[in-house]
This record gives C-alpha cells, structure tokens and sequence, in this order.
C-alpha cells in the first residue's frame, strides 16, 4: 500500500504544482514582459499569436493538474493513466530538453523543466515497479 500512496502522492504534488498556472492565464502582457526579461530568456514577442499560446500553455498546465489529482484519487482504478502519466513525463523531458538545447536557453532552464519530467516519470515507473515486485495486490 505504501507505494500507490507514494504514487498518489507524487501525482497530487505535480498536478497542484501545475495547477498553479492557471492565474497566468489572466497575467497582464506588461506583468509577463517583465517575469521574462527577470528570467534572462530574452526579450519577450509582443505578438497576439505569442500572448495567444502562453495564455493557451498556462490554461493546459492547469488543466492536466486537475486530471492529475483526478487520477492520484485511486492509482489502482485508473493504473493505465499512472502509465501513460510516467510515460509521458518521460517522453515530454526527452523533447523539452532536446527543444530548448536547440533554442540555446539556459542550462537551469533546461535542467528545470526537462529534468523535472524526466524525474516525475522515472520516479512513478520506480514506484510502479517496486510495487509490482512486492507483490501488492489491488485493493
């Protein structure tokens, strides 16, 4: 039991972290140009596509937190989603990573949004696996 409750665990913390960008959202381009330029990424676009896709981005991070918590309720129930939540963490990291050496941004940059996937996703599949051979059964 200790494993899915770490596992329901690990998805409750990343799905109420993610949910946290749902004010970003509603964030004034003025107050976003400056949370940039902080940053050191450069100089932000002012481009109703751009303001479009980060307002986008923000609102589909706080979504997939919510079907985090969703699936951290009951990790037996909805097993093939913790898969596909590990797998795809996995996978996002890989890409993160990949995109932002290509686009040259920071090494704490990439460390932080591609290695953090990377982590959710070998830290769920760890625990998946050390449940497995434990030989926890479903509730």
């Amino acid at each position: 039991m200790i494993w899915r409750r770490l596992q329901a665990w690990v998805l409750g913390l990343v799905g109420a972290t993610e949910i946290l960008a749902f004010p970003a959202v509603l964030v004034p381009q003025s107050s976003m140009a400056t949370i940039h330029d902080w940053l050191g990424v450069g100089e932000m676009p002012r481009a109703p596509v751009f303001d479009s896709l980060m307002r986008r981005v923000a609102f589909t991070y706080g979504l997939h937190g919510v079907a985090l918590l969703f699936i951290a309720s009951d990790v037996v129930r909805y097993r093939p989603l913790v898969v596909l939540t590990a797998v795809g963490y996995l996978a996002s990291g890989l890409a993160f990573i990949a995109i932002d050496v290509a686009n040259g941004m920071p090494w704490w940059w990439v460390a932080n949004i591609g290695g953090c996937c990377l982590l959710i996703g070998v830290v769920l599949l760890a625990l998946m696996a050390v449940e497995r051979n434990t030989g926890e059964k479903a509730k």
